[in-house]
């Protein structure tokens, strides 16, 4: 398809690497594409070839204008190599959802109270991008399989890496081998099977938890998943042993979930004294932004160095809004914070993703010079 004609010239002169030409374009009338489309093809060419353009400049440029069969070849947009080629892991096969049948299958997790349409897909990205071994979830239902099945898809990601020999043909360099494109190491399985973890208390109105093993285990994922019907609080403090660490943490019902540490505050007795305002009983307890803080002071150590904490519906309502603000509480823990925000709607409409960076710990790994 040709670029259309309102395409500026002077762009496109900058991506061949003649911007010195500009002007002479600019004096003729040939700002856009259209301009030189309308001029016709004979008329440019005999201009363009006065120019003397270096670098094929004028062949690539006529052909944006006017087509040709070998325009792939004539400009810069260089064939990139699939990573799916003959010689290459068909990586695209890793990807076992979106389908038409996998959405109808989740169909029934999805509640809009919930707001999570979104969500889902930014889950699974997340977690195939970062590759976390052990997950949790605090709040269950429609995202549990996304992040479920991009566990499984890493797994089969892993697998077409290890099985791979041979080599893939790029364009302007070296072909890419185990040795240059590969993490040493990443030949060997990782002795941690990665699994998710779902914590739900059953408390909100319109939860699906309830539904998700059933809808895991038709789409075959119930192996990457561990289903913990239970409070928050309890689930940290019990499982601590057992599981000591976090890669990856999606803390969906904050406020439900923070609800269950905010408390009495310390040195306050647990029931009214004689001649005790119930005013004043209120004004000793936490707020739920200490509740958040309490339920991070649990949590956030748990987290691996490195590792994620994502949490849901962050930016629209005041209460967890003050938290991030540190206006109610401590505020998020130390780390690198990212917020993003769905403008289309009021609620669920945001989230808010931290990473633990602890003092002492080196941080990713540098492999090469540059990109």
């Amino acid at each position: 398809m040709r670029p259309p004609s309102p395409t500026p010239v002077r762009g496109l002169l900058r991506c061949f690497h003649v911007p010195g030409f500009i002007a002479s374009f600019e004096e003729e009338g040939y700002k856009t594409l259209g301009d030189l489309r309308a001029a016709g093809r004979d008329e440019v060419e005999g201009f363009v070839s006065s120019l003397c353009l270096p670098k094929n400049a004028d062949k690539q440029l006529l052909n944006f204008a006017f087509g040709s069969e070998d325009l792939q070849d004539a400009t810069v947009c260089h064939t990139v190599a699939s990573a799916d080629s003959s010689d290459g892991p068909h990586l695209r096969s890793a990807t076992c959802c979106f389908d038409q049948t996998w959405l109808e299958t989740v169909a029934p997790l999805y509640s809009y109270e919930m707001g999570c349409e979104n969500m889902g897909p930014l889950l699974y990205s997340l977690v195939r991008f970062i590759k976390p071994r052990v997950c949790l979830e605090v709040g269950a239902g429609y995202t549990s399989v996304f992040l479920a099945q991009a566990l499984e898809d890493n797994c089969r990601e892993e697998d077409l890496w290890r099985g791979w020999g041979g080599s893939i043909s790029v364009p302007g360099g070296p072909p890419l081998t185990r040795v240059n494109w590969l993490v040493p190491g990443v030949e060997e399985r990782n002795e941690v099977d990665p699994f998710l973890h779902c914590v739900d208390n059953l408390a909100h109105a319109g939860t699906t938890a309830h539904k998700c093993c059933e809808v895991a285990s038709k789409l075959g994922l119930s192996q990457r998943l561990r289903f913990h019907y239970d409070d928050a609080r309890a689930f940290l403090e019990e499982s601590a042993k057992e599981l000591p660490a976090f890669d990856f943490v999606w803390l969906d019902g904050l406020l439900d979930f923070a609800g269950a540490f905010v408390g009495r505050a310390e040195g306050n007795p647990t029931v009214l004294r004689q001649g005790q305002l119930l005013s004043d009983r209120i004004a000793s307890m936490d707020t739920l932004g200490q509740g958040i803080d309490k339920l991070l002071d649990h949590l956030w150590p748990r987290i691996a160095p490195g590792g994620m904490l994502l949490l849901h519906s962050t930016l629209t309502n005041n209460t967890v809004r003050r938290w991030l603000k540190g206006a109610d509480g401590k505020g998020p823990p130390s780390g690198a914070v990212l917020s993003l925000l769905e403008p289309m709607k009021k609620f669920q409409n945001s989230c808010t993703l931290i990473q633990r960076r602890p003092d002492g710990w080196p941080g990713e790994p540098i492999y090469s010079e540059l990109p």
